[in-house]
């Protein structure tokens, strides 16, 4: 989604050929091979974002040069929502995990928002620290996830929860139930502890390069209504 984005919106200053793409996203820390981003370009232009042209160079070969099709604005703003999405979910986490204190009520998330893109490593770094405040149970580990708008599926929930207790960041006892069944219940190790740490300078990075495209797209908003009033 976010090299996708930034594609999108370099091309949004004029057309460009793939190598000077490359460049471009080189310029803002991002490192990506050559092949993967022609890919990425093939993807867009077939769905009608991008068009491209084959145009002539000073002492070389010919060069595919890229620019946005009538659908590309709408995508990028489309991407961009996601993205804003994402980079939310994050910055909630790194938050809390710097206030040591995940008990706070979020803020209100908008019903019509589009879905943040959850990776496992968020899940996961969720868990630890809610985990390191108390030990706690399946059930009651989603209900607390979801006040934070984390909002996996059972079968991922416990899929991870399964994955840390194997790799001992975990411990896990069932314990007796008064009005039901045995239940089992989770606390962290000290192993956890020190991997909640390296799971948050993950999350952080994600977080930041999230909010660096959306630093320079809503600076290409804030252009938009002064490039119109000087027509």
């Amino acid at each position: 989604m976010l090299l996708t984005a930034w594609l999108l919106l370099l091309l949004r200053g004029g057309e460009r050929h793939g190598w000077a793409l490359r460049n471009g996203l080189a310029e803002r820390g991002i490192l990506i091979d050559g092949a993967r981003i022609y890919r990425h370009l093939r993807e867009l232009e077939s769905e009608g974002a991008l068009t491209s042209r084959w145009t002539a160079s000073v002492g070389g070969p010919k060069r595919r040069c890229y620019s946005l099709a009538a659908g590309g604005p709408a995508r990028l703003d489309e991407l961009a929502a996601g993205i804003s999405a994402t980079w939310q979910l994050h910055a909630e986490f790194v938050d809390a995990q710097r206030r040591g204190d995940v008990e706070d009520k979020p803020g209100a998330v908008e019903e019509t928002a589009p879905t943040p893109r959850m990776g496992r490593e968020l899940v996961a770094a969720w868990l630890l620290l809610l985990l390191d405040h108390h030990a706690s149970y399946g059930y009651d580990l989603r209900h607390a996830l979801q006040t934070h708008h984390v909002e996996p599926d059972p079968g991922t929930l416990y899929r991870v929860l399964r994955q840390l207790d194997d790799a001992g960041w975990l411990q896990s006892r069932w314990m007796d139930s008064a009005a039901g069944p045995r239940r089992r219940q989770y606390r962290v190790t000290a192993k956890g502890r020190r991997s909640l740490g390296e799971l948050a300078v993950l999350i952080t990075g994600i977080r930041d390069s999230h909010g660096s495209f959306l630093q320079e797209y809503q600076q290409l908003r804030d252009k938009r209504p002064s490039e119109g009033a000087e027509r």
